[in-house]
């Protein structure tokens, strides 16, 4: 519950119950050690936070969990610190870094995705993240060329859905929305139908 509340408390309440909970396991309480859901409620809580370092502070939880050789990283970590950067904000530098590291973490989740992971879902927030850091036209237009790559990643992989389209169209500048999409039906108002079907075959359905 802290986890998803937004509350500027719910990180140290996290935290201090993954505290206790590693104490009461090395006293031999195995049942209650810490496990991969203990520490995505944590990245879930800094996500949800308005700590302007909590893309960094994810990071850092999800360098610990892969560091210490027990967990298994799901996408639902990744796409959780990816949300940590999507929501971040602060001044140019801070939303730089925090592209920095969404860059850094949706390369690695498609890396070591499984046949069942929702990439989909991991592309959409990554396009959320250039959306919501690069706010500016100016901004979006120096973005260009990782905006497209990862579209055009994503497209290959099979991965388009009509939610992730508009995703994508948040993130691009004029210039590059003209340019993915500017040959299709119904542009500006480019619908999923208009869209190659091999673009949209590896989709792995269910609620989002």
């Amino acid at each position: 519950a802290w986890s998803k509340s937004g509350e500027s408390k719910a990180v140290k309440k996290v935290e201090g119950i993954i505290s206790w909970m590693e104490e009461l396991s090395a006293s031999g309480f195995k049942s209650v050690e810490p496990n991969e859901y203990t520490y995505n409620c944590l990245v879930t809580a800094m996500a949800r936070s308005k700590d302007p370092n909590k893309a960094k502070k994810a990071l850092g939880v999800l360098r610990q969990m892969q560091e210490d050789g027990k967990f298994r990283i799901n996408s639902f970590i990744y796409g959780n610190v990816l949300s940590a950067c999507s929501y971040t904000h602060g001044t140019s530098s801070v939303r730089n870094s925090a592209l920095r590291i969404a860059i850094v973490v949706l390369e690695e989740a498609i890396d070591r995705a499984g046949p069942r992971d929702r990439l989909n879902i991991l592309y959409g927030s990554f396009f959320q993240a250039c959306a919501n850091l690069m706010r500016s036209e100016n901004e979006r237009v120096k973005i260009e060329r990782i905006v497209e790559a990862a579209f055009y990643q994503c497209c290959e992989r099979g991965q388009l859905d009509s939610q992730l389209l508009g995703q994508v169209r948040k993130a691009c500048s004029k210039q590059l929305f003209l340019k993915l999409f500017g040959h299709y039906d119904g542009f500006p108002n480019v619908e999923i139908c208009s869209i190659p079907s091999k673009w949209q075959q590896n989709v792995v359905r269910g609620r989002r």
